[in-house]
C-alpha cells in the first residue's frame, strides 16, 4: 500500500501530497520541491527536474538510481520523468492538492448519498467526467493520456 507524503515548496507557501509505488522511493528522494510562486526563478534541469503545470520537482537522481535499480529498473530508463510518469514519486491524485480538492469538490454531492442513490451516482460520475476534463484543460500532467 502507498502512503501519503506531504511535502512543503521551498518558499513554505504551498504543500503537495505525494504518493510513491511500492513505498519504494523515500520521501527524501524529493530534494526540492516548487510550487508555481517559488519555481520562477529557478533554472530548470531536465536530467533532475521534473515540470507539471508551475511546480518543478527536483529529484537525487543517485540515490532514485540505487533504489530503482536494486528493484530491477534498467538504469537508462531512470529519469526524473520516468519517476514520475510511472509513479515511482508523484502527485498523490492528478495535482499536488488533489486530495483536499476532492473532497470539497464533492461535499454537495455526497448528500445527494442519503436521498436519491440514483441522483448521487449519476452526479458522482458526471463530476468525475467533467473534473478530468477540466484538470486535463489546465495542463496537469497525469491527464494527458486520459
Amino acid at each position: 500500500m502507498c502512503q501519503n507524503h506531504v511535502i512543503q515548496c521551498e518558499c513554505k507557501k504551498e504543500r503537495a501530497n505525494f504518493m510513491n509505488l511500492k513505498d519504494l522511493l523515500p520521501p527524501q528522494i524529493l530534494s526540492h520541491l516548487y510550487c508555481p510562486s517559488c519555481s520562477e526563478g529557478v533554472k530548470f534541469n531536465p536530467e533532475t527536474m521534473v515540470k507539471d503545470n508551475g511546480w518543478i520537482l527536483e529529484f537525487d537522481m543517485e540515490a532514485a538510481r540505487v533504489f530503482l535499480m536494486s528493484e530491477g529498473v534498467p538504469e537508462r530508463v531512470i529519469t526524473p520523468d520516468f519517476i514520475f510518469d510511472q509513479g515511482y514519486f508523484s502527485w498523490n491524485g492528478f495535482t499536488p492538492t488533489d486530495i483536499e480538492d476532492k473532497m470539497k469538490e464533492r461535499e454537495d454531492i455526497m448528500k445527494l448519498a442519503k436521498v436519491d442513490r440514483r441522483k448521487f451516482i449519476e452526479e458522482l460520475r458526471a463530476w468525475g467526467i467533467s473534473r478530468v476534463a477540466r484538470l486535463k484543460a489546465e495542463g496537469w500532467r497525469k491527464t494527458a493520456n486520459l
